[in-house]
């Protein structure tokens, strides 16, 4: 696991390399600190990002020595003492450096890599997933051999190798400083104590499946399973197997063991029907069958099945249209929503979109390897002014974008997408797509200390294209 952390060191700069080289190596690596070695390659220092913006605004020569501004003082781990160390002493080797990195090296001071906090993060977060799936793979395995086999085996073994999943989100993961979020919450968790039909209503992209994990979390069911049919993904013709089984040769290319439909699956547990308005017809009647007997059969089945599961559904839908037009029963409306929870459009509720965003950066750093530390206060009151069509959802990515274009330091106008910032109103009485250009502009020319030539090649423009724009921009 160790030496998976290590990011290998093909190339290290010397104290005699000029702020050019650096700049070139930092570009082609995106190393935020590079090694700095001897002509056998021991380590002498490091060479930081830090230390090359601090050369670019002190006007130094392109062409100048990196040597004064090696830090000698680097944190270093030699390589065979990583086997010996815990991930909560890596990550303190690495949180007492001051560029947040530790260089590797073997025991006549080489050279052989770096070591990260986010790789070390990544891994601890991997070794996590991997030790759960091996408890849960080691628990389905002494639960299958205490269950007596005979009729049906077969089918228990599907239903075991099926997507049957545990309730991953509670109500901290739902996010909120909004009054009217959190008397919705507090209605939830009181409708989750009961046994009854809870129907989720609002936007695409608004957090309905995060509330239907959390209902079941908080409801007498927690220890059953989560079960979930996305009616609008499934083919209509394959809803019905999916949502009841079938027998052995039920249909042309069918299982010759048989199916468990979800439904049966869901038994003792919740069945979260996503995209309810989305179901045909012919199935609302079965459900609705289902929800007044709790007995259904499989495609092709003569026997009954019992079903003692809890139906919680989401729709973005406008039902009621959809009733009047006889696309949708009215008895399993009323059915299914013995509870309703409408979640609010983000844009009802901007309050949350700064908490939201800062949550996204720190919860994506280690996934994207990114050391991304906020967004630029401009860039903020865009996001305000934002109509988000597509919600939390929406604003993920583009947050998720926005760091993978910043890298590091805060997210600013270039890193946005250009659908949003063409919607966006003016700022400061400037065109945000102008502001953005120039920040990004202005970004390539810090990377290439001030050579045009050089950042029009990293921008992928043309030089005579870009000092147009420079122009254009009074650059």
């Amino acid at each position: 696991m160790v030496p998976d952390m290590i990011q290998p060191i093909h190339t290290y700069l010397r104290p005699t390399d000029t702020l050019e080289d650096a700049a070139r190596v930092m570009l082609e690596t995106r190393f935020d600190v590079l090694p700095v070695g001897d002509e056998h390659g021991r380590l002498v220092g490091v060479f930081s990002r830090t230390s090359l913006y601090r050369m670019i605004l002190e006007k130094v020569p392109s062409h100048s020595s990196i040597a004064r501004y090696v830090k000698a003082e680097a944190v270093t781990t030699q390589l065979e003492r990583l086997d010996q160390l815990t991930f909560e002493e890596l990550e303190r080797v690495i949180q007492n450096s001051q560029v947040g990195s530790s260089i590797i090296i073997d025991s006549e001071r080489r050279i052989i890599g770096v070591l990260t906090k986010s790789r070390v993060v990544n891994a601890l977060v991997e070794s996590k997933n991997d030790l759960r799936e091996q408890l849960e793979a080691i628990l389905q395995s002494a639960k299958r051999e205490a269950e007596p086999r005979g009729e049906g085996s077969l089918l228990a073994d599907k239903a075991a190798a099926a997507q049957v999943h545990q309730a991953t989100y509670h109500w901290e993961h739902i996010l909120t400083r909004d009054k009217g979020m959190k008397q919705l919450i507090v209605a939830a968790q009181k409708a989750a104590r009961r046994d009854t039909t809870i129907l989720l209503r609002g936007e695409s992209g608004t957090g309905k499946e995060l509330f239907a994990h959390a209902l079941h979390h908080t409801s007498k069911r927690a220890k059953g399973p989560f079960v979930t049919i996305n009616c609008a993904s499934v083919p209509e013709h394959l809803l019905e197997a999916e949502f009841f089984g079938y027998e052995t040769g039920a249909f042309t290319g069918a299982d010759r063991a048989g199916r468990m439909g979800k439904l049966e699956l869901a038994h003792g547990g919740t069945l979260f029907l996503d995209e309810i308005g989305d179901m045909a017809l012919h199935l609302q009647a079965k459900l609705l069958r289902v929800i007044e007997g709790k007995e259904f059969y499989r495609v092709g089945g003569t026997k009954p099945i019992r079903a003692d599961v809890r139906i919680i559904s989401a729709t973005n839908a406008p039902l009621e249209e959809m009733i009047s037009q006889k696309t949708f029963r009215e008895e399993l409306y009323y059915r299914l929503q013995v509870v309703t929870l409408s979640i609010p459009p983000l844009r009802a509720r901007a309050g949350d979109i700064l908490l939201l965003a800062n949550a996204f950066i720190k919860q994506l750093n280690p996934i994207l390897e990114t050391a991304v530390t906020g967004i630029e206060e401009s860039v903020q009151k865009v996001l305000y002014q934002y109509e988000w069509p597509g919600n939390i959802r929406q604003l993920r990515n583009v947050i998720e974008r926005g760091m993978i274009m910043a890298e590091m330091g805060k997210i600013s106008f270039a890193d946005l997408p250009d659908d949003l910032l063409g919607k966006a109103r003016d700022i400061h009485g400037k065109k945000v797509l102008q502001v953005a250009e120039k920040t990004e502009l202005e970004r390539a020319l810090r990377e290439t200390d001030g050579n045009k030539a050089k950042a029009a090649r990293l921008l992928g423009i043309s030089r005579s294209a870009f000092y147009e724009k420079l122009k254009k921009l009074k650059l």
